[in-house]
């Protein structure tokens, strides 16, 4: 039989709901790999066709070779797995990963604030996190390695400073991996990991701690753990995905503008230490402090409205 029928035929489909739950969990992870290497070979293959060069860096035109093969390996490793997963799990494509709930006005106003404040508070724990990094050995040099590599991508992206340019970093870096990624850790892990452990939270610190680390970029791994953590809460919160969708492209776009407007006066970004800038330390922790009474109105919200 072929293997597509067999996928869509809702009367042969696997019910994974019925299934044990490590099951479930390596049927997800097989659907990222298999995603992952084949969206791979699929962004390689058309950066091949369009420059001469399978090496986004070595296109004639880095910055769209970069962009093309992200948007082909976000939506195959992150998006199309999870909704994949989630038909299989209950023959749906968007219930059993909460998309298909509109969040609370509420929730949403308090994301559109907590997206300016968290950025310091951000900025902080990315500079106490790289602090406390090993500066020598073997494994340190892979950790600098890796962030060397993802640093050279994303320069390749941001040194061009036109209006389409901005745009359509905007589009591949905020709203493609927003949503991307969004589905696949809070859509798809994370309802697993909690009906897994029979406790939310430990289902939400395990998301999140996954959803850093496989970043492979541990001079952030703490952030983006808090950012994980927070995106996480949302879902649970509100029992929407869009609102942690929401919050993860307007944190990336907010980000990726200020990276904008530094360079554009002349700033060095990638030298620049968050607490290297006067005032820094007090306004990060004035935004925690708001950032703190948010997610308590959430929490407060949530319990009573009982979502």
């Amino acid at each position: 039989m072929n293997i597509f029928a067999a996928v869509f035929n809702k009367q042969k489909i696997m019910v994974l709901r019925e299934k044990k739950y490590w099951i479930q969990l390596l049927v997800l992870i097989l659907l990222s790999i298999g995603g992952l290497i084949l969206s791979s070979s699929l962004g390689g293959l058309v950066v091949t066709l369009l420059y001469g060069t399978p090496s986004v860096l070595e296109a004639s035109d880095p910055a769209t070779a970069v962009r093309i093969t992200q948007t082909i390996v976000s939506i195959g490793t992150y998006l199309l797995p999870s909704l994949l997963f989630a038909y299989m799990h209950d023959r749906r494509w968007f219930s059993y990963n909460y998309a298909d709930r509109r969040p609370h006005q509420s929730f949403v106003n308090i994301v559109l604030i907590l997206s300016i404040s968290i950025l310091p508070v951000v900025g902080l724990t990315a500079s106490f996190n790289e602090s406390i990094m090993p500066q020598h050995g073997a494994v340190a040099e892979w950790m600098r390695n890796t962030e060397d590599n993802a640093a050279k991508i994303l320069s390749t992206l941001t040194s061009q400073r036109d209006t389409w340019s901005l745009v359509a970093n905007l589009l591949v870096l905020a709203v493609l991996p927003g949503v991307c990624e969004e589905f696949l850790f809070q859509g798809a892990l994370q309802p697993l990991l909690m009906r897994w452990t029979k406790n939310p939270h430990i289902g939400i610190f395990l998301t999140a701690f996954i959803f850093s680390t496989i970043h492979f970029q541990f001079y952030g791994f703490i952030p983006r753990l808090l950012l994980g953590l927070y995106m996480a809460y949302l879902l649970y919160w509100s029992k929407s995905l869009w609102l942690p969708i929401l919050a993860h492209i307007l944190h990336n776009a907010l980000m990726l503008l200020t990276d904008y407007t530094l360079q554009g006066r002349g700033i060095n970004t990638e030298s620049l230490n968050y607490t290297d800038v006067r005032g820094a330390v007090p306004l990060a922790l004035g935004c925690l402090l708001i950032t703190a009474m948010g997610m308590v109105f959430m929490w407060r919200t949530h319990k009573d409205m009982r979502l």
